[in-house]
This record gives structure tokens, C-alpha cells and sequence, in this order.
């Protein structure tokens, strides 16, 4: 369980008023850079095994300002003779202990498994929701059932840094080669992203790919320009809160993740000893989001299943591709331009302080374990449109 240690700057107050605009003959940062994709320094092949592999620890390239990483994840089998099925959280979590950290070592990512990031991907609000599920790729395959190939797979993941691509906000300074962000990524047991796995282990490769913006020049066609994203320094932060026991009945459950800026909070529900498909049926017919022991929100759970389709589109059978998650639910503060996931100006952010308690609350069905994925934001200067 990731221990929850990243450093959490004070909140600063929403200014009632920004004075502080750039002048009118900046060029703004995203016109004066342009968008750079190379090598992240991730390539590495390895057959699965009974046992977990750690992959190890990864200087990413050193170019620009730092946006994401693209993980690029391929396994191949031969020589099948099961009738292959996936896991419910396969093929994803055949990543497991994602972190990027920066150069100080502070936690940017740190993720228990490639599900949690496939979540962070459909969630997160980084492109259009059409486009946001990673199984509507079309690099995205999983093969299935008794063919000699049984078991292949591929998918794309983006590790997040920025935030907003509209104006790098979130964007970190990646220039020094002498003190590099780093990647850390480990290969789940061979059986794990399988229910039947395949008669012969299949060989994982997993490459990584930054992209970033580039440095802008001081001034280009005699006007200065912004040379650093807006916000410069504003960090956004994924974490991981797992292993929370929710008993049958009555439970309030602490989220421990605060003293930033709340912008996105990923609930995953497993019924004790079983499944998200069963952990789907378990949640309360009204849960309660409380701030302060305030409740901010009531949500009936068709109510909440439909406020999650209004700001995604995803319907149909769960677990497909462009489909809800089985036990997964979301709260979010980053919807308010047009009513999508990620379309914001950043004003619904909601500040917290270390002494701030939130809470879920509500009759849960039957026993469980919960795992809640928090994205907050530390912010540097005034990011607020």
C-alpha cells in the first residue's frame, strides 16, 4: 500500500479577482513551445513467471516540461492449447507498483496496479471521453479462447503529469539531466491477468514514451513569450488508498488523502474474497459524501450511475469498451465547462487542509474491501481562469 507521504503544500484561497493577466503582447507558453514525443527510456522484455518481477527503477529523458508517459505494454504466447480467459482486472494489471517520482523523490504517481492507472486513463478527464478509454484504442487487444495466441495482448496507458493541455498547467521543468524524474514498474505473477491463463507463458514487453512541451525561445517575431507553463510549479498527484475494510451494514469511511486541491476521487468496491462484479451489487442504495461531517452530497446510487454517464457517455454492458466498471464509482470536481470529465476551468477544485475530514458513508450490502484513488493538486500560483 503506497504510504501516503507526498508533500502537501497550503492550500491558497480561490482569488476573488485575478489582476495579474499577462500582458497582451506575451505569447502565450502553448503557442510559443510546441509538443515533443520521444523515447522515455523504458524498454524491456520478460517472460512472466510464477513469481512477481521488478522491472526496475528508470530515468525518464530529460526534455522540455515533462506532460505524460506513454506506457506501451505488448505480451505475446504461442504454442496455446487453454481456452484463455482474462481477470477482471486483466490484462492491465499485469503492471504492478507504478511509481513516478520526481527529482527530489516526491511521489508524482504511485499506484498499486496497471488497473488503477487503466482507471486514471477512463477517469481522469486527460482527452474527450471518447476518446479516454483505453479498450476503444485501436492498438488495444486481448485474445481470448483456445487459439495458439491465446493470451496476447496490448494496451496504451498515459502516466499523468499535466493537467490541462489548453495551458500546461501541471507541466513540471524536465531539463536537468543530472537529477531526472524517474520511473519505477514491476510484472504481476504469470496467472494474474488471467482467469485461465494460457499453457505457456507469454513474453511482456513494456516501452515508455515522453511527451512533453518544449522550451520556448525568450521572444519570436519581436513579442516576448511566456516561457514557462501557467501555474509553473503546480503539481497534480495520483494516490492510492487500498486494503479499506467495509463491513455488511452501517459503515463511515475516513478518505485520508487531503490538504491539497481535490479534483478526482476513483472508488473501487470488491465484495470480501470475490469481485468487483459482485462488489457492483454491494454498494449502498444512497451513499453520503461528507465534508466536515457536512453531507455534501447524497447519492442514490441510480441517480449516481447516471451522473457518471452524463460526464463520460460510457453505457452498455460493464467492462467492455466504453462501458461503466464493474464496483467502480467516481467523485469528481473537474467537469464544470461543457459537463465532461477534464472539460474545466478549474474552478470547481476544492481546497482542503490536513485538518479537513471527508467521508464516505452508507449501508453496504455485504462485507468488502474498498481501494480509493485520489487526485489532488498542489497549486504554485493562480491557475484559476
Amino acid at each position: 500500500m503506497p504510504s501516503g507521504t507526498l508533500a502537501a503544500p497550503q492550500v491558497q484561497e480561490k482569488p476573488a479577482q485575478v489582476n495579474d493577466r499577462m500582458p497582451a503582447s506575451l505569447v502565450p507558453f502553448v503557442r510559443a513551445s510546441d509538443e515533443n514525443l520521444q523515447s522515455g527510456n523504458v524498454d524491456q522484455t520478460r517472460t512472466l513467471t510464477a513469481s512477481q518481477q521488478d522491472l526496475g527503477v528508470f530515468d525518464v529523458t530529460a526534455y522540455g516540461y515533462i506532460r505524460w508517459l506513454y506506457l506501451h505494454v505488448t505480451c505475446t504466447t504461442a504454442s496455446n492449447a487453454a481456452t484463455v480467459t482474462f481477470a477482471e482486472d486483466g490484462p492491465y494489471n499485469v503492471l504492478q507498483n507504478i511509481a513516478l517520482t520526481e527529482p527530489n523523490g516526491a511521489y508524482i504517481v504511485q499506484l498499486t496496479s496497471g488497473y488503477e492507472a487503466y482507471l486514471i486513463n477512463k477517469y481522469g478527464g486527460y482527452v474527450h471521453p471518447v476518446a479516454s478509454d483505453p479498450e476503444r484504442s485501436p492498438t488495444y487487444s486481448a485474445t481470448a479462447g483456445a487459439g495458439a495466441t491465446g493470451g496476447s495482448f496490448s494496451f496504451i496507458l498515459r502516466i499523468p503529469v499535466e493537467v490541462s493541455g489548453r495551458d500546461g498547467v501541471g507541466s513540471l521543468a524536465n531539463q536537468d539531466a543530472a537529477g531526472p524524474f524517474k520511473l519505477r514498474l514491476s510484472l504481476s505473477t504469470s496467472a494474474l491477468p488471467y482467469g485461465t491463463p494460457p499453457t505457456n507463458a507469454g513474453s511482456v514487453r513494456v516501452r515508455a514514451y515522453l511527451s512533453a512541451w518544449d522550451q520556448p525561445e525568450q521572444a519570436s517575431g519581436g513579442l516576448a513569450n511566456q516561457t514557462e507553463p501557467s501555474g509553473n510549479g503546480t503539481t497534480s498527484f495520483w494516490s492510492v488508498q487500498s486494503g479499506i475494510t467495509v463491513n455488511a451494514g452501517e459503515n463511515v469511511i475516513e478518505l485520508k488523502r487531503r490538504g491539497n486541491y481535490l479534483r478526482q476521487i476513483i472508488m473501487i468496491l470488491r465484495r470480501a474474497g470475490t469481485s468487483r462484479a459482485n462488489g457492483e451489487s454491494d454498494w449502498p442504495a444512497e451513499t453520503r459524501f461528507l465534508r466536515d461531517a457536512f453531507p455534501a452530497r447524497y447519492y442514490s446510487n441510480d441517480v449516481w450511475k447516471h451522473i457518471m454517464f452524463e460526464r463520460t457517455g460510457y453505457t452498455g454492458t460493464a467492462d467492455g469498451p466504453g462501458a461503466p466498471e464493474n464496483g467502480v464509482r467516481f467523485h469528481d470536481y473537474m467537469h464544470e465547462f461543457d459537463g465532461a470529465l477534464g472539460r474545466e476551468n478549474r474552478d470547481l477544485w476544492q481546497p482542503t487542509r490536513g485538518s479537513t475530514r471527508l467521508e464516505i458513508a452508507g449501508n453496504f450490502g455485504t462485507a468488502g474491501t474498498l481501494t480509493v484513488i485520489t487526485n489532488d493538486v498542489a497549486i504554485a500560483q493562480d491557475v484559476f481562469l
